[in-house]
């Protein structure tokens, strides 16, 4: 079972063995802008985000998941646990040629907002998404 939790320092060497992203995760796990994802007792992923950090909207820059942990839903319950922590419109981006994550993004129900030149090596597009999240206490059953 994969359970989702705000970040917490102790989390960090754990983080290191799979990031691969260039950053400081202190900042983020300090600033609460960091949600993990456990198996029983290890993170196994993470996702982070910058508030307004896409034309004044929180931007998800970061969801990364051990690659011993991958294709078990691991990515789906930490973009699922957004709504624990943002609310609004939000923003995400890929490269054009990360099928996976192009995937993931249709498949969690973000829709593409344009692509950018330049961003990434061999002028592969980077494509935007957003998403209307809405706080999980705002949710009414019926």
């Amino acid at each position: 079972m994969i359970t989702t939790r705000i970040a917490e320092p102790y989390d960090l060497p754990r983080i290191m063995t799979f990031d691969s992203f260039p950053g400081d995760r202190i900042a983020e796990i300090v600033e609460r802008r960091m949600l993990v994802a456990e198996m029983g007792d290890v993170v196994v992923g993470y996702v982070a985000w910058q508030r307004g950090g896409c034309i004044g909207k929180d931007y998800v820059n970061k969801l990364v998941v051990d690659n011993l942990y991958r294709r078990r839903g691991t990515a789906q319950a930490l973009i699922r646990a957004l709504n624990t922590m943002l609310s609004g419109k939000v923003f995400i981006s890929t490269g054009a040629e990360n099928t996976a994550a192009l995937s993931l993004l249709k498949l969690t129900g973000w829709l593409p907002a344009g692509q950018i030149f330049g961003l990434l090596p061999l002028n592969e597009p980077t494509i935007f998404f957003y998403r209307d999240i809405w706080p999980a206490t705002s949710h009414v059953e019926s």
